[in-house]
Order: structure tokens, then sequence, then C-alpha cells
């Protein structure tokens, strides 16, 4: 009898716990698409996100991450999220430049910020009361910067670019605000998926092309069919990357979990940054040694092209409150900033 009241106490008490633990009776397991290719940096990040989230859960949310083309197209996250359709989208703001204007502000833009300030301004600043605002409309659980990049190459060529007078009639690839920069400055500006650009400028239906950072151009191996490569990235100084979650997913989480995410995105931001300068600076050497010839774009180039990126941002500030007001809390950032790196920026190099 007592060997009988033993076993029912500690069937009890399991039943007491699976009742009052129900965090803990099972993992939750959310899908998350990315608009990434397999195998580049940017999934890199994602892939990173995720195992950090099982990770820090101690195995209670698991993500699946899959890239772009493996659930669904690298463009369709937002819409996907929205719908329920996956629980993850792990993208770019920029990439919602056709939904929202300002996107474009959150991700990358000609002549942005560099990844230390975007980050302080994002974090510290107003910017992410203001990236909130932005995706509020859209009435999605959680959203958050998951990820950032360090300045993109400027560009591949088989044609040396050091003037102005350089970029008329030059058959580029690029997208975005950068591409109306260069079609301002006589270019003949075309989109081109990243697939398709090595082919491009080895058949000279390119003459110049950009996609990404140092690492991620080395493994698309334009190296091996361009003579030079153009840099600083002025076109793409930084870019955020984000992850936005399917309100029902979120809502679900219990409070604790809900914490693990947002730390494991904001460790993937950082972490994201510091992978791509170490891969970056090996890239740029390998480059050196494959004979690939680097070119420095002309300061006074580049306060030609500055001067017609911020008329352009200007312009389009004038078109949409909104965008205005990102716009402006970031100029007052920089403004800021820039005071500051000048009084601490040892200059002895």
């Amino acid at each position: 009898m007592k060997r009988l009241q033993m076993v029912m106490g500690v069937l009890a008490l399991v039943g007491m716990m699976a009742i009052t633990q129900p965090a803990f009776a099972k993992t939750i397991q959310w899908k998350m698409a990315s608009a990434w290719p397999a195998g580049t940096q940017v999934q890199w990040a994602a892939d990173f996100f995720a195992d950090k989230v099982k990770e820090m859960s101690g195995g209670r949310l698991e993500i699946k991450s899959y890239p772009a083309g493996k659930l669904i197209g690298a463009l369709e996250g937002f819409d996907a999220v929205k719908m329920g359709t996956i629980d993850v989208s792990h993208c770019s703001p920029a990439y919602q430049i056709g939904k929202i204007p300002a996107a474009a502000l959150f991700g990358y833009i000609p002549f942005g910020m560099e990844a230390i300030p975007y980050l302080t301004w994002m974090y510290e600043g107003e910017g992410l009361t203001l990236y909130k605002e932005m995706y509020a409309k859209y009435d999605f659980g959680f959203v958050a910067p998951c990820g950032i990049l360090p300045a993109e190459n400027l560009a591949w060529s088989n044609k040396p670019i050091k003037s102005m007078e350089d970029f008329k009639g030059l058959k580029f690839r690029t997208s975005g605000y950068w591409g109306e920069i260069l079609t301002e400055a006589g270019a003949s500006v075309m989109m081109l998926p990243a697939g398709e650009i090595y082919e491009a400028l080895q058949r000279n239906v390119l003459d110049a092309g950009e996609f990404s950072i140092p690492s991620m151009d080395k493994t698309l191996a334009f190296h091996e069919i361009s003579k030079y490569l153009l840099v600083p990235g002025i076109h793409q100084p930084s870019t955020i990357l984000d992850c936005i979650v399917n309100k029902k997913s979120w809502e679900k989480l219990p409070d604790d979990l809900k914490e693990v995410v947002k730390g494991a995105a904001e460790v993937t931001t950082m972490r994201m940054l510091t992978n791509s300068i170490e891969k970056d600076i090996a890239a740029l050497q390998f480059f050196e040694e494959k004979g690939v010839t680097i070119i420095y774009l002309d300061p006074e180039i580049q306060k030609n092209l500055h001067a017609k990126a911020v008329a352009l941002m200007e312009k389009k500030a004038e078109k949409d409150p909104f965008f205005d007001k990102v716009w402006k809390s970031q100029l007052q950032f920089r403004k800021g900033y820039n005071a500051y790196k000048r009084m601490m920026g040892p200059q002895y190099e």
C-alpha cells in the first residue's frame, strides 16, 4: 500500500509539472525563409541567428533556416510572414523600398553611415523607434535588425574608372537609389540577378557591376573575369539586415523566449559585422595576389557623387513625410557623430 501511494504521488507530481510548465513540454518549431542564396555571407547570418536561438533557448525554440528558393522566392518573405506561410523572414529593410520608400534609410543608401555610427543611431538614438514605426501598420509580431554588413566593393570592371567622364555610357549593374545617381552621371544602368553578373562581365554585356562585400564577391569569382576592382563602397557603406516575425507565432511564445529572440538578433548583428570584416581582409589580399588592379576612387569624384546623392535624398524627403522624418534624424545624428569622431579619432596614419 505504501509503495502504491508513493507511485501515485510521483505520478501526481509529474502531472502537476506538465500543467504548470507547458513551455517545457515540447519544442516550438518555426520556419524562416531568407532573401539570400545558400553559401553566401548573408545566409550565414540567417543560419547563425537560427542556431543562436536554439542554443540560447536550450532547444525550446528551433528555427529551421531556409535560403532563398527553398520555400519561397527571394523577395516573397515580407508577404509570406504577414500571411503566416512562414514564421520568420530574414531580409533587409531596403528590399521593401517598393512598399516603403523610407525603408532604404534603414537598410542601405549611397553615402549612408558606416556600421558603427549606423548601429549607434539604431540602438541608442532614434533609429529603432523609427524603424518600428515604419513597420507598425503591417502588424507584425516582432521586427528587429538582425545582421549588418561592412562596406561593399564599388565595382568590378574591365575599364578603369578614374574620372566622372568614365561613367558616361558605362554599362553598369546595380540597383536602388545608386542606380538613379549613376544614371544621372551618364551610366547605362541595368539590374541583373547575382548569378548572371559573372557571365555578363565575361561577355562584355556589362562594363562594370557591383554585388556585395569582398568575401561574397570572392565566392562569386568576379576576380576571374575582371581586371579592375573599384573601392570604396560609397554606394553602400554598410547594410542592415532584419528579421520580421508573424504576429500569431510571436504571441504564442512565452515571455522568456521572446527575450531569447531579441537577444539572438542583437548577437547576430554584432557577430556578422566582425565575421564579415575578418573574411573581407583575407578576400582583398586574395584579389591582389590574383593580379587584380584595385583602384581607390578619386576623392573629388566621391564629392561630386555625394552631392548628387544628397540632392536625391532631399528630393525624396520632399515627397514623403516619413522619409523626411528619418532622413533628418540621421543627418542630426551624423552631425554629432562626426564632431565626436574628429575629436576622438586618431590621425597618425
